[in-house]
């Protein structure tokens, strides 16, 4: 089965199915080491931690393929890509999901912001007209190669126009042919349930995966309960490294060594494993004399 169909199969479920962000290769094995079936490039990751920039529109198509050919290569689970805007109209999202599907994606965000866009928890967003992003899904679904590749239509509709306007985009995205809906920055448990309840096919949420956030912290079963089929954490493999590594460098700079959290570190052995260093030993004994 391919991972584009083994993605649609799992959020058509609409069991929940959490994907947390990753940004490179090595955040992405570590997901797939902890039994997640699926994870999602994080745009707001991939600029932090390629460029050390926020998520306001700088990355380009090429960095998107750049991150989705490592983690691609690094796992065997399904990567799903983040188109942004589809950088540009509705040609320029053609050629961008023709791309990243190539690069190794099983699926795609687009979402309807303007260009530059930003985060969906920032302030200061603003949609394109439904028209024009319907137009988008249409040319996105006829760039796929794979029937069962996932255009994930993502709505910040919420935040400029209300909870009803957005449900009515989500609906037309559908109709347009769009697999799933993200409907980003939901406000209360009770938009999450009106969400589900008016959009005509699969939905998922963001729950950022970390602190400070539009949407509230919700369990995984409730969000099952309310029939979400997908929920993104993509902050919480930056976050959680990040709160890390400052740690360990305030506690060198201050005590000169690391003595006093050694506990909290991965050993060398533990890295050298999760990057695969049994399998290239079994590879050198087969192959080399």
């Amino acid at each position: 089965m391919s991972h584009c169909k083994t993605l649609r199969e799992l959020i058509e479920a609409r069991n929940a199915l959490p994907m947390p962000g990753v940004y490179d290769a090595f955040s992405a094995r570590l997901v797939e080491q902890a039994g997640f079936l699926a994870c999602q490039i994080s745009g707001f990751a991939v600029a932090a931690a390629a460029l050390g920039l926020p998520d306001i529109g700088i990355l380009s198509l090429r960095d998107q393929i750049n991150a989705v050919q490592s983690v691609a290569n690094a796992v065997g689970i399904p990567v799903m890509a983040d188109g942004d805007t589809g950088f540009g109209n509705a040609v320029n999202t053609f050629h961008t999901v023709r791309l990243l599907e190539a690069a190794g994606a099983a699926g795609v965000n687009i979402e309807d912001q303007t260009f530059p866009k930003r985060c969906g928890h920032m302030d200061g967003k603003s949609v394109i007209l439904a028209e024009e992003m319907v137009q988008k899904i249409r040319a996105a679904c006829a760039a796929r190669r794979d029937p069962d590749f996932v255009i994930n239509a993502r709505t910040d509709a919420v935040a400029t126009d209300g909870l009803p306007t957005a449900i009515a985009r989500a609906n037309a995205y559908l109709d347009a042919g769009a697999t799933l809906i993200f409907v980003e920055a939901l406000r209360t448990r009770e938009e999450i349930a009106q969400a589900v309840r008016g959009i005509r096919g699969p939905i998922s949420v963001n729950m950022i995966g970390t602190t400070g956030g539009r949407t509230p912290s919700i369990n995984l079963a409730e969000l099952r309960a309310l029939g979400v089929a997908r929920v993104s954490y993509p902050g919480v493999t930056l976050a959680s490294a990040g709160a890390a590594m400052r740690r360990a460098l305030n506690v060198l700079a201050s005590q000169g060594d690391l003595a006093g959290i050694e506990g909290e570190l991965m050993s060398f052995s533990d890295l050298t494993d999760a990057v695969g260093m049994p399998d290239e030993r079994a590879r050198e004994r087969e192959y080399t004399a």
